[in-house]
């Protein structure tokens, strides 16, 4: 069967559960190899080291975004709206996306030359740049999104984690520096974008040609998108650029090691929208009362992945900072807390950013988004001076509690929602009673990887207990067929 034929539409329930599991399951592998690889990180580059890294990579990935402009959401919902012409939507997205790398590569290593501080930043700064160029071929994984097999997408995600795991600690072995560091990190992103153009190919029709007419299509409804995301983003990354240039290079390693950890653990929230995305724009003009059972149920799990990742950090985050990082990053341990809590808000965030698209309302967003970006980068100048990088944290949790309200307001006010799940109290209650679990048996001096996994093992059966999860449902939804 043609790939592009599998839409979202079409898509049951059971397949979308087990690719939100199945992408769980792989993530979570990702996660780990992802904490251990910042880990020896840390460890090679110290805390100035890793600092000038964080902030190459917080260019990266914020001009990163810019040559993409939200595109590939917009792609996805026309390709879902129009299965008959997925072949020529997913074309358009890659070579406008090409269009585009050339100016916004330039940008980028300007940007990255203009803050290096020395020869090996400004080397590092050209090779980690180059991967921009490669990284268009990475568009093509929105086939597998409209086909509800993400799975694969994770699946060479942890094909890039175990590489670059091997990369990192082969550098480290060889006591390489923040050079050897940044050509690891090209070669090995090189080879998975070429895998994900490899098996797209493999999985759909593509036309690149005669693509070119959709480009204005997917501009008009894709760039507001584009603009709004990479505000939201710029005041997610300059606040790392501005502790670098302002607190210096120790406390930008600080803030940069919690901030990986926040960055990470995302993967929960993008695996449960990324999945929900095709069938929200599936049943949206069809069934609303679909469209509302989906709306609750995602907040549900959205919150049922993030809160624990809160409690548990407020039971002790300088003893979980300095098992991850070592004793010389214990200081960063109060700003962990916040930034997951932030995480609790981003997860619900991942919710209205993909229901703004799909209702059409990035233009109403846009003006949120600017407003953040000049709150945060205001006060990010104005307290950074003074309190360092936990001035970024607070700010950081501060604008996204401003962005997330006003866009979950908007967002529900058009659908006709409550803001709230099915179970919300039950998924609380758990958070709370395993944070206090934790908390207890920290403070009674139990070592940090037992009262960690004391408290999450409570949640969990709590959560079951409680009824926020049905284990009936869970069995179901991973041996159900697909559809």
């Amino acid at each position: 069967m043609d790939g592009a034929s599998l839409t979202g539409a079409a898509a049951s329930r059971a397949s979308a559960g087990r690719d939100i599991a199945g992408q769980i399951l792989l993530r979570a592998l990702n996660l780990t190899l992802g904490v251990g690889v910042t880990l020896v990180l840390v460890r090679t580059l110290g805390a100035d080291g890793f600092g000038r890294w964080s902030v190459l990579l917080a260019v990266f990935g914020f001009v990163s975004y810019f040559g993409s402009l939200g595109l590939a959401q917009v792609a996805v919902e026309r390709a879902a709206a129009d299965p008959e012409r997925a072949p020529h939507w997913f074309g358009a997205l890659v070579t406008l996306r090409l269009a585009l790398i050339g100016p916004v590569t330039l940008l980028s290593l300007g940007v990255c030359l203009a803050l290096a501080d020395d020869d090996a930043m400004r080397v590092a700064a050209a090779l980690v740049c180059a991967v921009l160029p490669v990284s268009v071929l990475s568009a093509l994984s929105v086939v597998f999104q409209l086909q509800v097999r993400n799975v694969v997408v994770t699946a060479i995600e942890v094909g890039n984690g175990v590489v670059w795991a091997a990369a990192v600690g082969l550098v480290a072995l060889l006591d390489g520096g923040l050079v050897a560091i940044a050509a690891a990190f090209l070669v090995v992103t090189t080879l998975t974008n070429l895998a994900f153009i490899v098996l797209a190919l493999r999985a759909s029709r593509v036309h690149f040609r005669r693509s070119r007419p959709l480009w204005p299509a997917l501009l008009r409804q894709g760039l507001p998108v584009g603009i709004g995301g990479l505000l939201t983003l710029g005041y997610g990354y300059v606040d790392q650029v501005i502790v670098f240039e302002i607190a210096g290079v120790r406390d930008a390693g600080l803030y940069g090691a919690v901030y990986r950890i926040y960055e990470r653990i995302q993967f929960l929230p993008a695996a449960i929208m990324i999945t929900l995305y095709p069938l929200f724009v599936a049943a949206r003009d069809t069934d609303p009362e679909r469209v509302r059972r989906l709306f609750h149920t995602a907040f549900d799990y959205l919150l049922l992945t993030s809160l624990p990742a809160l409690a548990i950090t407020l039971a002790g985050p300088e003893p979980i900072t300095r098992l991850l990082f070592g004793a010389d990053f214990a200081d960063a341990g109060p700003a962990l807390p916040l930034l997951m809590a932030t995480f609790v808000v981003v997860s619900l965030g991942y919710l209205t950013g993909y229901l703004i698209v799909a209702y059409d309302l990035q233009r109403r967003f846009l003006l949120i988004a600017i407003g953040a970006l000049v709150f945060n980068v205001g006060a990010n100048l104005a307290l950074v001076p003074s309190y360092g990088f936990m001035a970024a944290a607070w700010l950081t949790l501060a604008t996204e509690v401003l962005v997330m309200s006003l866009s979950m307001w908007m967002v529900c006010t058009r659908m006709g929602v409550a803001p709230t799940g099915y179970n919300l109290p039950r998924i609380v209650l758990a958070a709370c009673a395993a944070g206090m679990l934790a908390w207890g048996l920290n403070e009674a001096g139990l070592a940090t990887p037992a009262w960690v996994a004391a408290g999450g093992a409570l949640y969990a059966v709590l959560v079951i207990a409680l009824g926020a999860v049905r284990l009936d449902e869970l069995r179901a939804l991973l041996r159900r067929a697909e559809a």
